[in-house]
C-alpha cells in the first residue's frame, strides 16, 4: 500500500468513525485501514478476518466481547455516515489552506498517543508549520470558560513560566482559561513552540466565533490540531473526546480553575487514567470557580500548585538550568510575585490612579492583604503612592 492510498483510507476513516471508537481502531489495526474502509463501503469481512480481529488482542477479555456483541451494528453505524466519506475532498481542502493530515505512520506522530490504546486517533488534521513536540516538552494548562481575573493571572503566571522554560502550552482553544492560556504563551518569549490549540471541530471554520483572530494567531506561530476532518462540527461528544488528546499529548495537566463539575475535570480524570502528572491550582475557599480545583486536590493524587517554580519540579533539572541560563540577566521582579500579588499588580493602573478599597473590589482580596502586597510592590519599585493613591511604578511602564 503506497502512502496516498493509506493516507486516503485514514482520511476517510475519520469521516465516518467518531474520535475514542475502540472498535473502529482495533478493527483499524487488525484489518488495515484501506481494507477497513472497503467493508465500510459495503465489503464482507471474510471468516478468516473475523478470526483475526477477534484474536487481535486476546488478553482484553471485555474488548473480545464488545467486539463479539457490537461491531456488526458498529459496522453499520458507519455505513449510515457514508455521505460523509469525501476523503480526496478534505485532503484536498487542508492542502489549500496550507495545512496537513498527520497519521500514525508518519515518523512525526506524536508517539505519547500510543497510551491511548483502542482509543488512539486514526489520524490528526493539523495547521501550522511545526511539529508537534514530544510529551516532556508539553503542559496542558485547562479550565473554566468563566475565567475570573485570579485564574487569569495564575494562568498568565504558569504560561510566561512554561515558555521561559522552553515547555509548549498546550489547550483547547476555549473560551476563559484555555484562550488565555495561550495569549499568554503567545506574548511570552522562550525557546520551541509556544503554543498548541487542541479542537473539537473541523479546521474549515475555527470555533469558537469569538476566539478566531486567536485561532489564526496560533496558526502563525504554533500549531492547531484536531481528530475531525473539514465539515464536521464541534459537540459536546467531541469536546469530551478531545480532552483526551490534551491529557494523552503532555507530560502533565494543570487544572488552574473549575467549577465542581467542570469539563476541565474530565481533562485531569484522563490524564490521571495515562499515569500522566495532575495539577491544580487553589483558590478562595468561597469561591465556585475554584471548587473543581479543590475537589482534586482532596480526592485525587493531584499536585497542588501555588507558584510557578512547581514546574520545574515536574519537569525536572534540564528545563530549570535552561530558563536560568536564559533569564538570569534580565529577570525582572514582577516574574517572582505571587498569584496574589500578581493580581494587584495587574490590577494597577499605568497613568491614573486607585485606591485600596477599588483594588478589594478587584481582586476580591482583604484590605490587610492588599496593604501589605502594596508595601512589597512599592520596595521592589512595582507601586508608587500619590496623594490621590496607588499606581504602577513609572519603571514598570514599557
Amino acid at each position: 500500500m503506497d502512502d496516498h492510498q493509506l493516507r486516503r483510507a485514514r482520511a476517510g476513516l475519520t469521516q465516518v468513525i467518531e474520535p475514542a471508537d475502540a472498535l473502529g481502531v482495533v478493527s483499524s489495526q487488525a484489518w488495515g485501514p484501506l481494507r477497513l474502509l472497503e467493508i465500510i463501503q459495503g465489503a464482507t469481512p471474510t471468516q478468516q478476518e473475523w478470526q483475526a480481529l477477534t484474536a487481535h488482542d486476546p488478553e482484553n477479555e471485555q474488548l473480545a466481547k464488545k467486539i463479539t456483541r457490537h461491531l456488526g451494528g458498529a459496522i453499520e453505524r458507519w455505513r449510515r455516515r457514508s455521505t460523509y466519506l469525501k476523503p480526496d475532498e478534505a485532503l484536498g481542502f487542508i492542502t489549500r489552506i496550507g495545512g496537513r493530515f498527520l497519521i500514525p505512520e508518519d515518523e512525526q506522530w506524536p508517539a505519547a498517543l500510543a497510551d491511548l490504546g483502542v482509543t488512539e486517533p486514526l489520524g490528526l488534521w493539523i495547521m501550522g508549520d511545526t511539529s508537534i513536540p514530544m510529551a516532556e516538552h508539553l503542559l496542558g494548562l485547562v479550565g473554566s470558560r468563566e475565567a475570573t481575573s485570579y485564574g487569569e493571572a495564575a494562568t498568565k503566571m504558569l504560561a510566561h513560566k512554561a515558555r521561559q522554560m522552553g515547555i509548549t502550552v498546550l489547550s483547547g482553544g476555549a473560551y476563559g482559561i484555555d484562550a488565555h492560556a495561550h495569549r499568554q504563551a503567545l506574548l511570552a518569549e522562550g525557546p520551541a513552540v509556544p503554543t498548541i490549540a487542541v479542537l473539537a471541530g473541523g479546521l474549515d471554520r475555527f470555533y469558537p466565533a469569538g476566539n478566531v483572530e486567536l485561532l489564526r494567531e496560533i496558526v502563525q506561530e504554533g500549531l492547531l490540531v484536531t481528530e475531525m476532518p473539514p465539515g464536521m462540527r464541534p459537540n459536546r461528544y467531541r469536546f469530551l473526546n478531545r480532552n483526551r488528546l490534551i491529557a494523552a499529548l503532555s507530560t502533565a495537566t494543570i487544572v488552574v480553575e473549575a467549577r465542581y463539575r467542570s469539563g476541565a475535570l474530565n481533562t485531569a480524570n484522563h490524564a490521571h487514567d495515562l499515569g500522566r502528572i495532575v495539577g491544580a491550582v487553589p483558590g478562595p475557599i468561597h469561591a465556585p470557580s475554584s471548587a473543581g480545583c479543590h475537589r482534586l486536590i482532596k480526592e485525587t493524587p493531584s499536585i497542588l500548585i501555588d507558584d510557578p517554580s512547581d514546574l520545574e519540579s515536574i519537569y525536572g533539572d534540564m528545563f530549570a538550568v535552561n530558563q536560568r541560563s536564559q533569564n538570569s540577566n534580565d529577570q525582572r521582579h514582577y516574574d517572582m510575585l505571587s498569584v496574589e500579588e500578581l493580581l494587584v499588580f495587574d490590577a494597577l493602573p499605568v497613568r491614573g490612579m486607585t485606591t485600596v478599597e477599588h483594588l478589594c473590589g478587584i481582586t476580591g482580596l482583604a484590605v490587610p492583604m492588599i496593604t501589605g502586597i502594596l508595601t512589597k510592590l512599592e520596595r521592589h519599585e512595582l507601586a508608587e503612592l500619590e496623594t490621590r493613591g496607588w499606581r504602577k511604578h513609572r519603571n514598570t511602564r514599557s
